[in-house]
């Protein structure tokens, strides 16, 4: 499963209409999606590998490249970002480099974005600089730990905007494009350059030649895309000569998960032609999402309990156990008084909206908060 992300909170004060609803299902699907992959070593060294300048390749020992499991976000960032924290070694030497990518997810631009990026900056340097002083100020601690404190030098830190969406993105890569500066006074000020990696410009014939990457570059932009459905075809042909292997096959599977959970113009109708599309050539069967399964479950039962009302109340009535069993897979078994008032609801259209909810919510308050 994608590790959980850090994802915008609904602001609780504020009803939870339709709108922020949608809005918060799309960005716990994208930020699980893109994570998910960018914590995948070997795709993390082919991204680094096409993003990276050849002058800082040759110091790197990206073979020995590591996923950070420290964060640097307090609640104020949590709203808005996640991110993936890399740690290099450099060749030949036991001393780290310290990549920070930050996964700006916003089909917005937001101006700050590098601000925020230099706080994370200075956490990684406080927290590297407080493990290294901790050490030396230990009452065991011996000569090679003072030492290393006496030497110690703030590590370097790469940051890499790494940016998809509707739009490109077009605000500031480096702070002194924020700060007011008096003229003849800019050699005075702190400037910090996040090299911007926007997934949104790439043509075709600008994707790398690597295919596990292109391929990812071109789930990342389909999403977002019109012709999704056209946009999903060229991503299964170009997986066709290698749906045999097992890994191939979730890579397929993966792409149309993420089409169906999260872009705006794929609907199920969609999802229907790509199957009988696929189907013509010959492919893999098209995977069935957790929400296919359970939503013909229920209609199922929910059909052979009887016509007009009896119908109704039925498909209500199995609607409400498949959402109390998908919170219970994702998440844990809901209370009694919570499942209660999931089966007291009877309206379909807002039963079936929570379907959707109990997919990409993060906890069980989160989705009782929806049913205020």
């Amino acid at each position: 499963m994608p590790q959980k992300t850090l994802t915008k909170q609904p602001d609780s004060a504020q009803p939870l209409d339709q709108n922020t609803l949608d809005e918060f299902k799309k960005k716990y699907q994208h930020d699980a999606f893109c994570k998910s992959k960018l914590c995948n070593l070997r795709k993390a060294r082919k991204l680094l590998k096409h993003i990276l300048k050849p002058e800082v390749l040759e110091l790197v020992d990206l073979s020995k490249l590591q996923i950070d499991p420290e964060t640097y976000v307090d609640e104020e960032l949590k709203r808005s970002y996640a991110d993936v924290l890399y740690r290099i070694p450099l060749k030949n030497s036991n001393e780290f480099i310290v990549v920070f990518i930050l996964i700006e997810l916003k089909t917005e631009n937001d101006q700050w974005t590098i601000f925020q990026i230099v706080k994370y900056v200075v956490r990684i340097w406080d927290r590297e600089f407080q493990a290294v002083k901790s050490a030396a100020e230990a009452k065991n601690a011996g000569q090679k730990a003072k030492k290393r404190f006496k030497n110690f030098l703030l590590p370097m830190v790469i940051p890499i905007i790494f940016h998809y969406g509707e739009h490109k993105f077009t605000s500031p890569t480096e702070l002194i494009k924020l700060i007011r500066i008096l003229r003849g006074m800019e050699e005075w000020v702190l400037n910090i350059k996040a090299i911007l990696c926007d997934v949104t410009t790439f043509v075709p014939n600008s994707f790398p030649q690597d295919q596990e990457l292109s391929l990812l570059f071109m789930v990342l932009q389909m999403v977002f895309s019109k012709d999704v459905s056209e946009r999903l075809m060229e991503i299964y042909r170009k997986l066709r000569p290698t749906l045999h292997l097992q890994e191939s096959q979730q890579e397929w599977h993966d792409a149309v998960h993420y089409a169906s959970t999260s872009a705006k113009h794929f609907k199920r109708q969609d999802f229907i032609n790509l199957t009988k599309q696929t189907k013509k050539e010959g492919g893999i069967p098209m995977p069935k999402s957790l929400l296919d399964e359970l939503v013909a479950e229920h209609e199922a039962k929910g059909e052979a309990k009887g016509k007009a009302e009896g119908e109704a109340k039925g498909k209500a009535e199995g609607t409400a156990k498949t959402i109390i069993r998908i919170l219970s897979i994702r998440l844990e078994t809901p209370s009694k008084p919570l499942q209660k008032k999931i089966q007291s609801i009877k309206n379909i259209a807002k039963l079936e909206e929570l379907v959707d909810f109990a997919l990409t919510c993060v906890s069980l308050d989160e989705f009782a908060t929806a049913l205020k």
